[in-house]
């Protein structure tokens, strides 16, 4: 499977989705899953806010790729599964950097 970066992409496919449409091979998307800032961004102490998934059901439908990895809205949030399951987006919970602290 192929991975990707920035799932928010305005412009069209990103990584994964070309990948899928070149060859054809089932993808895993990645990137600020439901959150407003870049991953490189938390590492300069930058937050990030919640910003709801429609974007991403929108790319999912179009089956854009297969499957989307969740990384930091799942260390601020461990409830996050739940709530998307309930489609409770109001719900969700940003990131901040001290979430990353907490893994130490």
């Amino acid at each position: 499977m192929t991975t990707s970066s920035s799932i928010v992409s305005e412009q069209g496919p990103n990584f994964a989705g070309w990948a899928k449409k070149l060859t054809g091979a089932a993808t895993i998307s990645v990137g600020s899953v439901g959150l407003s800032g870049e991953f490189l961004g938390a590492f300069s102490g930058e937050t990030s806010t919640s910003v709801g998934l429609d974007r991403l059901v929108e790319r999912m439908a179009r089956d854009e790729f297969d499957l989307i990895a969740v990384g930091r809205a799942l260390l601020s949030d461990p409830w996050w599964v739940a709530k998307v399951r309930a489609n409770d987006q109001a719900n969700l919970k940003g990131f901040s950097p001290t979430a990353m602290a907490e893994l130490a």
